[in-house]
């Protein structure tokens, strides 16, 4: 992903920790032997005024109590730490740990986790923390824009939210479907058409394989250093070769998850190469000065400096990739690249040219 969000935006994860202490609280009563208690004191005291009529909760809870009361005391500490174990969300993408799936936890238990979890995550939008955790992203955020594609713009609070995703899917993961520190706004291309419920922990083959943490994340930079200034999709456009700087080993996840790479050529950088070389001509006529390679070495540098200032505003990360490869290819003496720009820069001068 191109940038990160900001950790303090998860710190109102109390929900997410009730949940957890009240499951703590069932399995410790299981192992010694006692009564479930009434409701809802099986919550920690100071949500309970807060959840106390959430009926829908109570009976989530009572149904989990007797799924678990039906397990080994192995069975039912192998569910603990299934729960402790998917909570780890820093270690798990970064490789450092592991953790089941709902699938590895007994039979008798998945129902009655996938069923209150799925209930706790609906209980995120009535409480508000939904929108609060967006709002505090938002305001954070240098760019108002989905960080996986940096090409979805997000609307402001207040309007239709965000997809909000959960970074590891629920369907496998159920165990951290109300952690904020699972759940990141995301577009609705990349979650909804790319993401999916795709595991970002394994392989379709299920070997392991690490992710970007949204929330401890550098920048990442789209680099087309590479890529022939010309024969790709047509002869007069790009062969793009799409690189990210810094190339770390969580960036193959990325690509393969939300297929960037093949989205920024096929969405972007084929489609519109065409305009954005014929608006840099009308802008590079009152801009350059003699009719020289290092004049126009000069104002390309001048445009890919200008569209880096716009960081991600309008694609502006690839408008100066692009820009930034040209000026390469041209400082590197590529001629027939620099008689393409001074066409496009002077069509009349230059008629015939090409």
């Amino acid at each position: 992903m191109l940038f990160g969000y900001p950790i303090a935006a998860t710190q109102n994860n109390w929900l997410h920790e009730c949940i957890c202490e009240a499951i703590r609280r069932i399995h410790a009563a299981a192992d010694a032997r006692k009564r479930y208690p009434v409701w809802p004191q099986i919550l920690p005291e100071e949500y309970r005024e807060n959840l106390a009529s959430r009926r829908g909760l109570r009976d989530r809870l009572q149904t989990y109590n007797r799924a678990i009361r039906r397990l080994s005391a192995d069975e039912r500490a192998l569910v603990l730490e299934t729960l402790d174990a998917e909570n780890r969300i820093p270690d798990l993408l970064s490789g450092a740990h592991d953790c089941g799936t709902v699938d590895s936890l007994p039979e008798i238990v998945q129902k009655p986790v996938i069923d209150l979890y799925s209930f706790a995550f609906d209980l995120l939008t009535e409480l508000s923390l939904r929108d609060e955790h967006y709002a505090a992203i938002y305001a954070a955020a240098p760019e108002h824009t989905c960080p996986f594609c940096g090409t979805e713009i997000f609307d402001a609070p207040g309007a239709p939210r965000e997809d909000l995703d959960h970074y590891l899917a629920r369907s496998r993961y159920p165990f951290a479907a109300i952690n904020l520190r699972n759940l990141v706004p995301m577009g609705h291309k990349c979650n909804s058409k790319y993401k999916l419920a795709r595991d970002l922990l394994r392989r379709d083959d299920g070997s392991r394989r690490v992710a970007f943490d949204p929330y401890n994340h550098v920048k990442v930079d789209v680099i087309l250093d590479d890529s022939d200034p010309f024969d790709g999709s047509t002869a007069n456009t790009p062969r793009w070769i799409v690189r990210f700087d810094p190339e770390t080993a969580e960036v193959p996840t990325w690509d393969e998850v939300f297929s960037v790479r093949e989205r920024y050529s096929r969405d972007h950088l084929d489609p519109s190469f065409s305009r954005w070389l014929s608006l840099f001509g009308k802008w590079a006529r009152s801009e350059i000065g003699d009719d020289t390679d290092e004049a126009l070495v000069a104002v390309l540098r001048k445009y890919e400096e200008f569209w880096a200032d716009h960081g991600m505003q309008d694609r502006a990360f690839l408008k100066a990739a692009v820009f930034r490869m040209l000026r390469l290819h041209c400082e590197a003496g590529h001629r027939r690249l620099i008689q393409q720009l001074r066409h496009v820069i002077s069509p009349s001068r230059y008629f015939g040219a090409l």
